[in-house]
């Protein structure tokens, strides 16, 4: 496939007007409308944007990338091409005095990726305000650094790993770049293993049903500017915690990144984390991942390492900021070592994370403040460091606030007021949306707060029929508030009862979801546009991970939703069914064999369990999730504890289940976890089936793989909760397998 850059057309005009009154008033979304409903492809085929290290996530802001001095920045885009399975990625660049006036696009790059990888991420300007780089994946290739000059358009691959590259980092002006790539994997089959065997260890059982092993921590590797070959990079910690941020000093004497913290510390103990807590809790086993980050610092020079501060960071990424001498660095977001006499200063660090100041040739430490910031430019000039305050999920769609802090001696003080320098007043670039309105890319004037549209991203929205969708709140028996969004369908009458679908794993009440927060599974508005209502629910209380309470809780919290909205005459509650993926998996499959009430259909994509043989799946490969089941069970399978998993285990009480079940496996490891619960229900008797997706990953990202695991969740629930299926002839089979399931009362259901 050529490299050479494609014209890619975006329209920038689109206006829509939705409603936005409530629909439990009684207020109908409007029989009669022109607009048709929404379908799986078009959730697929919806433009997003790309700025987070996971190409299924949209960020809200900071995905825009400025040029040092401020002049242009970046931003690209994705959307899904049905036609030829690829994600069709594009590298957008404005100018910045012109979005207000005359804004033109000049798109730079579209890359058609077939890969799961993302097609462009990672995107960074170099010193000379021409040069941009950026991670590429062209065809089904291996991911690669790429650059591309702003003028000429002349685009060039840097790199030639074997394998993906996951993340880098550069100096300035692109002198040594510093790149992390995953590990090839090793095959266990050659003449030896075939002569003598092989003694099994620590190994996945997939990995040995494949005959290879996988190694999922990321090599980093050191590239000077002429030089021939790479050279690797030790780290003290494991590099594979899903942080891969890699800053590299100005001087590029220096590297920083976090690391896995092996062992934890007992003084750690101390910190009033939930996360830390949550490691405790699982017992994780001696050299096994804690998912516990710390800061190292690594002299590309000499090429040792060093921790750079004796305490716990943060899980986010981009919130380190090196001084323009490289003689420092700020951090954000990290706490404090506890080698604190005072009492308030010991608890403050207990509690809190800060910003701070490190200086390298003495390691000493300036507090600047305790507000959860994301650091953006230090100017070398005043000193002055401007940072954006950080929007968590279920915030609202505002500007991030705009804060500056400047170093006067080895003080740091906060400004009453925005300074003047350069590039100060660079607009703001945000998405704006709302549960009813699809997401839009804007631009804010940090000074007069004028707003322009600058990107529209999905023009034909406007010809579809979304329904409508409101925040919902209901208490649960235990007293606890819940709340989700409730989608219902866009013919809606007040009045009617719905068939109903419980989608779980989270909710944001200031975000547009089509299909609901990952794309494996989920469907919500295609779901409502064939006339189900949908609640997309926050069922992840993090206050009682890992412990037995954490499946009780969600049994209460499906349960109330269902007679909160029966009692407000929206749905019927003999239709109703349940989607989990991931862990809500075990939390579908824990209700199924443990509520009292009735459901008529549900659906798990690729998650935990608790059960019995994922125990054993994944204590090797995994002890993590081996540790998280014993915690949620009470112990593990054995002697005195074995009687609490007959009881608590679901796959112990398959017996139990009298809900048809849909069974979503993706990839090899998936289907070995799956398979106590797809042949158990088998040999009971009992309605299931399973759609096995043999190469895709976790959150799906071909746009096949999701048209079939979306298409799979609305046609299961069409059947279970509507008596409908699709006359399509491919479908016959799925058809004829679930008619077999079919009892004397389910006909009654669709009468």
């Amino acid at each position: 496939m050529s490299l050479e850059p494609k014209l890619f057309v975006v329209s920038a005009v689109l206006g829509w007007l939705l409603g936005s009154s409530g629909v439990l008033s009684g207020e109908s979304a409007g029989p009669g409308s022109q607009k048709r409903g929404v379908t799986v492809a078009d959730a697929i085929s919806m433009a997003r944007i790309v700025g987070t290290p996971y190409p299924y996530i949209s960020p809200k802001n900071g995905f825009a990338v400025f040029s040092p001095d401020g002049e242009h920045f970046a931003i690209v885009v994705a959307k899904g091409n049905l036609r030829h399975n690829t994600n069709d990625y594009s590298l957008l660049v404005f100018r910045s005095a012109d979005i207000f006036h005359n804004a033109t696009t000049k798109t730079l790059a579209t890359f058609h990726c077939s890969s799961n990888r993302a097609g462009i991420s990672e995107v960074k300007w170099l010193d000379d305000n021409n040069t941009i780089l950026f991670l590429g994946s062209v065809g089904a290739d291996p991911s690669q650094l790429y650059s591309i000059q702003y003028e000429s358009r002349k685009l060039k691959r840097l790199t030639n790993h074997r394998t993906s590259l996951v993340s880098y980092g550069v100096s300035p002006k692109g002198e040594k770049i510093v790149y992390a790539a995953d590990k090839p994997e090793k095959p266990l089959t050659d003449d030896e293993v075939l002569h003598y065997g092989f003694d099994v260890g620590s190994e996945g059982l997939s990995d040995l049903v494949r005959e290879r092993i996988s190694n999922y921590e990321p090599e980093v590797f050191l590239k000077r500017a002429g030089s021939l070959g790479d050279k690797g990079l030790r780290t003290q910690g494991r590099f594979d915690s899903g942080v891969n941020d890699l800053s590299v000093s100005p001087d590029g004497r220096y590297l920083l990144l976090k690391t896995d913290t092996d062992k934890l510390p007992d003084n750690w103990r101390q910190y009033n984390d939930q996360d830390i807590q949550l490691v405790l809790r699982r017992r994780v086993t001696e050299n096994s991942s804690t998912r516990i980050l710390h800061y190292e610092l690594i002299n590309l020079g000499t090429r040792k390492s060093e921790m750079l501060i004796d305490a716990p960071t943060s899980y986010s990424s981009a919130d380190v900021l090196w001084s323009p001498d490289s003689k420092s660095v700020l951090l954000c977001g990290t706490y404090l070592p506890l080698d604190v006499e005072d009492p308030a200063e010991l608890q403050a660090r207990r509690t809190n994370k800060f910003v701070v100041e490190i200086r390298l040739d003495t390691g000493a430490l300036t507090k600047i403040t305790n507000e959860d910031l994301k650091p953006l430019r230090w100017n070398p000039q005043t000193n002055i460091v401007q940072f954006s305050s950080r929007t968590r999920p279920g915030q609202g769609e505002g500007s991030p606030e705009m804060l500056y802090y400047q170093r006067a001696g080895v003080l740091w003080q906060r400004l009453a007021s925005v300074p003047r320098f350069r590039n100060h007043t660079q607009p703001q670039i945000l998405v704006e949306e709302d549960l009813n309105i699809p997401p839009q890319i804007v631009a804010v004037d940090p000074e007069t707060k004028r707003k322009t549209t600058l990107l529209t991203l999905n023009p034909k929205a406007s010809q579809l029929a979304f329904g409508h969708e409101e925040v919902i709140q209901w208490t649960t028996n235990g007293g606890a508030t819940m709340s989700g969004g409730l989608y219902l369908p866009p013919d809606y009458v007040a009045g009617k009862r719905y068939p109903f679908v419980i989608q779980t794993h989270g909710f944001e009440a200031h975000r547009f979801w089509i299909d609901g927060p990952y794309m494996s599974a989920f469907a919500a508005r295609p779901l409502a546009s064939r006339g189900i209502a949908v609640l997309q629910l926050n069922d992840i209380f993090y206050d009682t991970l890992d412990t037995p309470q954490e499946i009780d809780r969600v049994t209460s919290a499906y349960d109330s939703a269902v007679d909160y909205l029966d009692k407000k005459g929206i749905i019927d509650p003999s239709r109703v069914g349940l989607i989990g993926f991931s862990r809500t998996c075990l939390y579908v499959k824990y209700v199924l064999t443990h509520s009292a009430r009735h459901f008529a259909a549900a659906l798990v994509s690729d998650g935990i369990d608790a059960g019995y043989s994922q125990y054993f799946l994944f204590y090797g490969a995994n002890p993590i999730l081996a540790s998280d089941f014993e915690a949620i069970i009470g112990g593990p399978p054995f002697g005195a504890s074995l009687s609490l998993w007959l009881k608590n285990s679901p796959g112990f009480l398959l017996d139990k289940v009298e809900t048809p079940l849909q069974i979503e496996a993706i990839g090899p490891q998936s289907i070995l976890g799956e398979w106590q619960w797809f042949e158990g229900l088998r040999r009971l008797g009992k309605p299931v089936d399973m759609l096995f997706l043999p190469r895709g990953t976790h959150v799906l990202v071909k746009p096949w793989e999701q048209m079939a695991s979306q298409q799979r969740t609305v046609d299961w629930f069409c059947f279970w909760l509507k008596g409908e299926e699709d006359p399509n002839p491919k479908k016959a089979g799925q058809y004829a397998r679930w008619r077999k399931f079919r009892g004397p009362a389910d006909s009654l259901l669709y009468e």
